[in-house]
C-alpha cells in the first residue's frame, strides 16, 4: 500500500498542471459544499441565538386554552384558580435541568402607563414578578435598583422599566424618582433595566424577549407581586418563566414544568403549555436542513463533472502506462496489484484535491461571514463527510480505469508499446 501510494504521488507530480486541472472540479465542489454548510450553520446559529437567547436560557410555562376551546374563562373557573403555590415552585426548581425558576404575570396595556401625557406608541406590557424574577431573566440594571426585600413584601408604589419604556416616555433621560402613572395608580420609578444578558447582544432588551416569546412589541413596566392586586385584583400568577443549564434542554424542562403545573386545578379547556421557542428551533432546523440539503446538492454536479474528469485523466494515464503495466505482469503483478495501484492513484488524486477544497471552501466562509456579520461556524463532521466522499468520488470514477488496465493482457501491452 505505502509503496502505491508513494507511486501515485510521484505520477502526480510529475504532471503537475494536468494533475491540478484535473482535481479543480473536486476542488470547486467540495470548497462549495464546505462554504455553504458553513453559511448555513453559522446563519442558523445566529437565529437560534435570536430565538432561544444564548446568554438567558430562559423558558416560558403559561397557561393556555386548548385547542378547539373557546377561550374563555367562565367564572367558575376563574374562581377556583389560585396563585400559583411556593410547593409548586419548589417542585419546579427541584428539576435537574432547572438553574432558577419565577412565577409572574403580565398584562398588555395601550396609553394606561403613561409620564406628563406620555405613553409607548405601540403600548406596554405591565409585568407582576416575585424576587427571583430578575435573577431567572439574568437582566442588568442600567440605572437604579432592583425593589428592596420590604418593597417585594408590602405593596408600595414602586416599580422598574425597560430600557424602551424609558425612551418611549421619558425620552431618555433619567426616570429615577419619578412618577408614573399606571392604570391611575402612581408608582415611583427605582430602575431601569437593559439587557436579559449582557454576553448575549442578540436581545437588546426585556422587551426582544417577549417579541420571540409570542408578546406585542411592548415596553415593560415591572411591579412587586405584593403591588401587583393593585393593578390587577383579580389576575393572580399563574406564569412560571424558568431558566436551564443549557439550552438544548430548555424544551423538556418546560415540559417537565408544565406537567407538574398540570397536575392542580385548572379552568376547563386550559392547560399549562411551555412556550419556549423550541418549536420554532425546530422549524428552523427543518429548514435549514432542506436548504442545505438543496444547496449541496447544486454543488455536487460539479463534482460529479470533476469524477468525469478524473475518469478521462485515468484512462489517458492507462494508455501512456501501457508498456510499464505489460512489464509488471510479465513480472508476476496479478489483476488485483495493477487494480489497486490505479484505484489508489485516482483516489490520492481526488484525495488532495478534496483537502485543497476543504482549506478554500473554509477561508471563503470565513470571509463570507465577515463580510455579512454572520458567525463563522466549522462542521467537524461535513469535514470528514467532505473528505470521504472525495476519496469515494477517486474509487467510483477510477475503478473503470483500473479495471481496464487490470485486464490488459502483459503479451498484447508490450507488444503495442
Amino acid at each position: 500500500m505505502i509503496e502505491n501510494l508513494e507511486e501515485a504521488l510521484k505520477g502526480i507530480s510529475s504532471h503537475k498542471m494536468r494533475s491540478f486541472l484535473t482535481m479543480l472540479g473536486v476542488i470547486i465542489g467540495i470548497a462549495s459544499i464546505l462554504a455553504i454548510v458553513s453559511i448555513v450553520e453559522g446563519t442558523s446559529r445566529k437565529l437560534q441565538k435570536n430565538l432561544i437567547g444564548a446568554g438567558n436560557n430562559v423558558t416560558m410555562v403559561s397557561l393556555e386554552a386548548n385547542e378547539g376551546s373557546d377561550g374563555e374563562m367562565s367564572n367558575d373557573s376563574n374562581r377556583i384558580m389560585q396563585p400559583l403555590k411556593k410547593q409548586v415552585l419548589k417542585d419546579i426548581k427541584d428539576l435537574p435541568a432547572v438553574k432558577n425558576v419565577s412565577a409572574f404575570s403580565s398584562e398588555n396595556v395601550y396609553n394606561e402607563v403613561t409620564y406628563r401625557g406620555n405613553y409607548s406608541p405601540n403600548g406596554d406590557n405591565i409585568i407582576g414578578i416575585d424576587k427571583d424574577y430578575f435573577k431567572t431573566m439574568q437582566v442588568k440594571f442600567v440605572e437604579g435598583r432592583n425593589f428592596t426585600k420590604d418593597e417585594y413584601n408590602s405593596p408600595k408604589k414602586v416599580c422598574i422599566i425597560s430600557d424602551s419604556l424609558n425612551k418611549n416616555i421619558f425620552d431618555g433621560t433619567s426616570a429615577i424618582n419619578k412618577t408614573l402613572d399606571i392604570k391611575g395608580e402612581p408608582f415611583t420609578v427605582v430602575g431601569v433595566i437593559q439587557s436579559a444578558s449582557e454576553q448575549n447582544e442578540e436581545y437588546e432588551s426585556p422587551n426582544d424577549y417577549y417579541n420571540h416569546n409570542g408578546m406585542s412589541d411592548t415596553s415593560n413596566v415591572f411591579i412587586s407581586s405584593n403591588a401587583w392586586p393593585i393593578i390587577a385584583p383579580f389576575d393572580p400568577f399563574m406564569s412560571v418563566a424558568l431558566s436551564v443549564n443549557d439550552t438544548k434542554q430548555m424544551k423538556s424542562a418546560g415540559n417537565d414544568a408544565a406537567s407538574i403545573l398540570n397536575s392542580g386545578v385548572l379552568p376547563n379547556g386550559y392547560e399549562y403549555k411551555s412556550s419556549s421557542s423550541s418549536e420554532s428551533e425546530n422549524a428552523l432546523k427543518t429548514l435549514t436542513t432542506a436548504i442545505t440539503a438543496m444547496l449541496v446538492s447544486i454543488a455536487s454536479l460539479s463534482l460529479l463533472v470533476g469524477g468525469i474528469g478524473v475518469m478521462n485523466i485515468m484512462l489517458v494515464s492507462v494508455t501512456e502506462r501501457t508498456a510499464e503495466i505489460g512489464l509488471k505482469k510479465a513480472l508476476g503483478a496479478k489483476r488485483r496489484d495493477i487494480l489497486i495501484q490505479f484505484l489508489t492513484e485516482s483516489a490520492v488524486l481526488t484525495g488532495l484535491g478534496g483537502l485543497i477544497g476543504i482549506i478554500l471552501g473554509l477561508i471563503l466562509a470565513k470571509a463570507i461571514s465577515v463580510a455579512v456579520s454572520l458567525e463563522f461556524a466549522i462542521s467537524f463532521p461535513w469535514i470528514l463527510i467532505a473528505l470521504g466522499f472525495s476519496l469515494l468520488i477517486g474509487i467510483f470514477f477510477g475503478v473503470m480505469p483500473a479495471n481496464k488496465a487490470a485486464k490488459l493482457n502483459p503479451i498484447d501491452a508490450l507488444r503495442r508499446e
